[in-house]
């Protein structure tokens, strides 16, 4: 382990000086599908990103934090945002905002419409999408720890009266919301049309967040908080 955390820098730093024109030769929108489609993506910190990439991240997002981000070597990073640092809020899942940053630190800008939130997930090629894995039927309801019930009729709305919560009562585990159950989400069948499923537990809507996201993303929860 002591190897690995004193070589991951100095390889780092080579994968980064070797890509110095990349985003000059593909459009941003080629380099953010190459980057999704890369097969030897690495899992970093903060610590490993650049600056500039913070810097952005702190500016435009400043009310999240990183859940996981992830070097494609010689062509950028991956990073995917979450709500709160100290527990997991479950209509994060839906979220379709991931940043994308050159190995040097410039933020990645995509000129592809959204109209529907489904993002690149309707497309019929075999390529790797972007786009949520399921989308989440409202209302939805939270209860907090001293029993109110939150409702809201989509994630920010819910977000909100959350962050007010937690202002009035502190951010401690006894304080964290539960989502209530049953709930229902869209998701999409192999045709890319849109299914609706019942989910009846928190365990039940983790076992298809991991399915869909991997395993690897729970990891690099865990390293970014």
């Amino acid at each position: 382990m002591k190897f690995y955390k004193y070589i991951l820098p100095f390889f780092l730093i080579a994968l980064l000086g070797s890509c110095e024109n990349m985003d000059q030769e593909m459009s941003d929108d080629e380099l953010i599908q190459a980057i999704i489609s890369s097969e030897n993506r690495i899992s970093v910190t903060k610590n490993d990103l650049p600056k500039t990439a913070i810097s952005t991240l702190n500016f435009k997002m400043d009310n999240d934090v990183i859940r996981y981000a992830e070097l494609a070597p010689e062509l950028g990073f991956e990073i995917e945002m979450k709500s709160w640092e100290f527990f997991d809020f479950e209509l994060d899942y839906e979220r379709n905002d991931n940043k994308y940053f050159t190995t040097e630190g410039r933020e990645l800008e995509s000129n592809k419409e959204n109209k529907d939130s489904w993002g690149d997930k309707k497309n019929k090629d075999s390529k790797k999408k972007r786009g949520p894995c399921f989308k989440f039927v409202y209302p939805i309801s939270y209860t907090m720890g001293d029993n109110s019930v939150i409702t809201g009729d989509n994630r920010k709305e819910i977000h909100n009266q959350i962050k007010i919560y937690f202002e009035k009562n502190g951010k401690t585990k006894e304080n964290k919301p539960n989502l209530n159950f049953p709930i229902q989400i869209l998701t999409l069948d192999d045709n890319k049309q849109v299914l609706t499923k019942d989910i009846l537990s928190l365990e039940d809507l983790k076992a298809l967040w991991k399915i869909c996201k991997g395993d690897k993303k729970e990891d690099g929860d865990k390293k970014n908080d």
